[in-house]
């Protein structure tokens, strides 16, 4: 235990080394790289996240430069400066290396393709950019994971030396209790959504009542400016979580107009585009006029058909939609894994984020978390931020409660 703590701390410390010295934070990575690599960092901080941090920052830059310019005034100043940026970010890098292999690697595993275009691929795009941006190794990836083969394909990729593991979805959660008690120098962190709190792992959580309920609502708000009042929602399999984001979508949709209505549509799988793309006929034929791919693999080929028949779409967790040209969407509806990364490594390199602890995104304190309007009027997303400021007030806690407990049943 004293180990693990003591690595923990000193990955902390080399975190805060680099923000110290202005590296960039980012994410992401690739499959066919996974015989080398292998990934590094990610969340928990340990049992002392304040003070190590603060250590080490003070120490390095303090004696350096306080001692040569003294000694050799006129010839060091020249090249002491060449030299110290040069080994101080190796420094902090090997410090990164957990397992003393010399090289930093960080595992990817979710349970949908590392390309889906929505929540998978966020993660996947967030990790390979922070490895790129501080030279470590490209990152291992293990997507299409059976959430029922999790624990076997998880352990398989800590045994490949990684440094540190990021898990992009909750449906992979059950064994990563027992994973970090057997790789104690792993840091294991994971995009968990909503679940609960795991010992030895650091999580990102948000809220997806508060999320769908902006959805519904920047929904309500483009569909006013059509002539039908219908929205289909393609999901999986009717899961709980599914449960909350269609009851918290239709609440939101019908705060724009009680008569606006949305039906929930599963296909089978978030996967299949066959299932996927019956049910979007359908729904069409119905006269839906906003299609919501809550969906993973299948997601960018609806939002292709959505464009087709000019029905409004939205993004399923990635924030950088808008920006597109290959693909149009209407709504980003956000909750990217890239985006949390980027404020978790904050967090960990001060100390904020702690060893069995959950970081939670909410609606109104970040402005890429929720709904937001790709090409809305100023009107339209006037409207949609008063809607998320009164979501941040907690003005609809009581309804989002119920919303929850129907969902899960508590």
């Amino acid at each position: 235990m004293g180990t693990t703590n003591h690595r923990r701390t000193t990955m902390r410390r080399a975190v805060a080394g680099l923000a110290a010295l202005g590296l960039a934070v980012a994410a992401c990575g690739s499959d066919d790289d996974e015989a080398e690599p292998e990934p590094a960092p990610a969340e928990e901080p340990a049992d002392e996240p304040a003070d190590e941090p603060a250590e080490e920052a003070a120490d390095e830059p303090a004696e350096e430069p306080a001692e040569e310019p003294a000694d050799e005034p006129a010839e060091e100043p020249a090249e002491e400066p060449a030299e110290e940026p040069a080994e101080e970010p190796a420094g902090d890098l090997s410090s990164l290396d957990t397992n003393g292999d010399g090289t930093v690697s960080i595992g990817i595993a979710t349970p949908g393709p590392r390309d889906d275009g929505a929540y998978y691929q966020a993660l996947v795009e967030g990790v390979s950019a922070f490895s790129e941006s501080n030279g470590f190794d490209s990152p291992i990836i293990v997507d299409n994971i059976d959430p029922a083969q999790a624990e076997t394909e998880i352990r398989n990729l800590a045994r490949q030396n990684v440094d540190m593991i990021a898990v992009g979805a909750s449906e992979l959660a059950d064994p990563l209790g027992s994973l970090a008690a057997e790789f104690p120098d792993i840091f294991f962190y994971c995009n968990c959504g909503a679940g609960g709190q795991i010992e030895g792992v650091a999580q990102s959580a948000d809220d997806s009542s508060q999320i769908s309920y902006s959805a519904g609502y920047a929904t309500g708000l483009l569909l006013a400016d059509t002539e039908s009042t219908q929205v289909a929602i393609l999901g999986c399999c009717d899961l709980d979580f599914e449960k909350e984001m269609y009851n918290a979508f239709q609440l939101g949709l019908e705060a724009v107009d009680p008569a606006f209505e949305s039906t929930y549509i599963p296909t089978g799988d978030f996967n299949d585009v066959a299932g996927a793309t019956e049910a979007f006929n359908q729904a069409v034929a119905n006269g839906a006029g906003a299609v919501y791919p809550f969906l993973g693999g299948a997601h960018e080929a609806i939002v292709g058909l959505a464009n087709e028949n000019d029905v409004i779409t939205m993004s399923a967790g990635a924030s950088d939609v808008c920006a597109r040209d290959d693909l149009d969407y209407q709504i980003a509806v956000q909750f990217d894994a890239g985006d949390y990364l980027d404020v978790l490594l904050e967090q960990i390199a001060n100390g904020t984020l702690v060893e069995g602890e959950t970081f939670l995104f909410a609606v109104g304190d970040y402005d890429f978390v929720g709904a937001a309007l790709c090409d809305g009027t100023p009107e339209q997303v006037e409207a949609l931020d008063a809607v998320k400021a009164q979501i941040a007030a907690g003005e609809f806690g009581e309804a989002f409660f119920e919303i929850k407990a129907e969902a899960y049943g508590f």
